[in-house]
């Protein structure tokens, strides 16, 4: 699993901590809620593999939502379906995708910070989560890419912070 201590990146406040590689200390307590991403993709776990592959294309995603009654129950990707059809695809078009998903054990809630998120994902190798309300509906989804380019971001803005001080 990832240690977020080797980078000094934490999610305590701390106020006399120095830079690392140039920028301050990167704090993760911001909420997951607050990470702009656009739309989940969502799939019944009855929708066919071929139908699930076309709406994955056409959207430009790599991985969808299954959910049942607006909660979610899993998560399928591209790789999951690559990796069950062993080389035929054909075999798995009608199949329906709850039985290629990875079951949704926990997902993120919007009041997660952004390091429990990043915890969570490297600890079940997840790089698509889901994101439910207290009640456990669902919220939205979180991609691995939409906290990469969230990173980018505060690290961009505090090497300019650092350049004008």
């Amino acid at each position: 699993m990832f240690d977020f201590d080797v980078l000094k990146i934490s999610e305590a406040d701390a106020a006399d901590n120095r830079d690392v590689f140039g920028f301050h200390l990167v704090k993760l307590d911001s909420r997951v809620s607050d990470i702009p991403r656009g739309p989940a993709l969502t799939l019944a776990p009855e929708t066919s593999v071929a139908a699930a592959i076309e709406t994955m294309l056409s959207r430009r995603r790599g991985a969808a939502l299954v959910v049942r009654n607006q909660q979610p129950v899993g998560v399928i990707t591209d790789r999951d379906i690559l990796a069950q059809a062993g080389g035929d695809i054909d075999d798995l078009r009608l199949v329906p995708v709850e039985t290629l998903m990875n079951p949704c054990a926990e997902p993120l809630h919007a009041s997660d910070s952004v390091g429990v998120a990043l915890r969570s994902m490297c600890a079940r190798r997840q790089w698509h989560m889901p994101i439910v309300c207290s009640r456990g509906l669902l919220l939205g989804a979180l991609d691995i890419a939409d906290v990469s380019l969230w990173l980018r971001d505060r690290l961009t803005l505090m090497s300019v912070e650092a350049a004008f001080t």
